[in-house]
């Protein structure tokens, strides 16, 4: 009896071949969509959020009554329930100092972290190296005279600081408007140790920026979270909007292929009517002819999604050297992706055509009526 169903399995696909065929590419088509979606996910999220993380930080934490937050406080940063969410953070102190007469906005700051989170700062000269040596923005070089390679004192109440501009830095922004010293040098010099105005947070989109933002709220008491909207908005919004035309896309040309699928059956079960109606009068089972067809279905569906998943591979390569010029190392999941989602297609589609073939009245077919 297995010959048997084995024989009219593959004298079925081989009669109806070329409709075979048309289905087969359907839905290697839309699995392969899938399987190249699967395999760019991780890296296209991960390259696009690494971009947008080049133009700053999106979180900011700002003092919610006092004017001050606890340095002390910057440990709930580390805490291993939100460490992994995060790309860094650099904290500030801002106060208005003089240099050469003129009232300066002075930010004192971890200039390595700051360097870390602004890779898009242009700097001419280069970054400080010891706590000694200060970072000027464009404007205030200009407003003060200020060169790569002087030295400036900086005065707050009674007290000085000297030190010495290792660049100039533009941004484009307020940053062109300060001069950049050592966090704790400006602690001292302006007789505020431990304290900070504000800290920049760079929090990874993909990895949930609302689940951070609720972390810190919760955690740190007495430190408003805002989100820097202009980023912050910008790495969510394109990250869901991939996403969503990605799975829209499949889900067209999946609904294509299940369309071409169901055509490629119910021809067949057209065809073979008269076919059925012997087995059944001969005493085959409903549940044989039912699986007569399933197998039909399987089988296109199973070539197709194996198809599908090489396909995906090759167009996950292709979009990953032509947009990103790197490899995309293949998915664990691409083969079993592939290869469910042409038998689920197929086997769904068909359902319809499987039970009207089983339940055939062999009489009435055979009678021509």
């Amino acid at each position: 009896m297995r010959e048997m169903k084995r024989r009219i399995l593959v004298g079925s696909l081989r009669r109806c071949k070329s409709r075979a065929a048309v289905s087969v590419l359907a839905i290697a088509l839309g699995a392969s969509l899938i399987v190249a979606a699967v395999n760019l996910r991780g890296s296209i999220r991960g390259k696009l959020a690494e971009e947008l993380r080049n133009y700053g930080a999106n979180l900011l934490l700002v003092p919610e009554t006092g004017p001050f937050l606890r340095e002390t406080d910057l440990l709930i940063l580390e805490d291993e329930r939100v460490k992994d969410r995060l790309i860094g953070y650099v904290p500030f102190l801002h106060r208005v100092a003089s240099i050469r007469g003129k009232d300066t906005v002075i930010a004192g700051t971890g200039l390595v972290a700051i360097k870390k989170l602004s890779p898009w700062w242009q700097v001419e000269g280069r970054w400080p190296q010891g706590k000694n040596e200060a970072l000027a923005g464009f404007n205030v070089a200009s407003k003060l005279g200020l060169r790569v390679g002087d030295s400036v004192t900086v005065s707050h109440a009674k007290s000085r600081l000297t030190f010495s501009i290792a660049g100039i830095v533009r941004t484009g922004g307020a940053e062109e408007h300060q001069l950049f010293v050592d966090l704790e040098k400006l602690q001292l010099l302006t007789g505020l140790p431990g304290l900070l105005s504000s800290v920049l947070v760079s929090s990874r989109a993909e990895n949930g920026l609302d689940q951070t933002v609720a972390f810190l709220q919760r955690e740190w008491r007495g430190a408003e979270v805002r989100t820097l909207l202009q980023v912050a908005r910008a790495e969510e919004a394109v990250l869901s909007r991939l996403q969503l035309f990605l799975m829209l896309i499949g889900l067209l040309v999946l609904f294509a292929s299940g369309l071409s699928v169901f055509a490629t059956m119910a021809t067949a079960a057209l065809e073979r009517k008269v076919e059925m109606a012997l087995m059944r009068a001969l005493g085959a089972e409903k549940k044989e002819i039912a699986w007569i067809f399933a197998s039909e279905a399987a089988a296109i569906g199973g070539i197709g999604g194996l198809l599908g998943s090489v396909l995906g591979l090759i167009f996950a390569q292709v979009i990953g050297l032509s947009v990103f010029r790197a490899l995309v190392l293949p998915s664990a999941m691409s083969l079993p992706t592939g290869i469910a989602i042409g038998l689920g297609i197929a086997l769904l589609a068909s359902l319809s055509v499987v039970r009207k073939s089983a339940t055939i009245a062999p009489a009435v077919i055979l009678k021509g009526e």
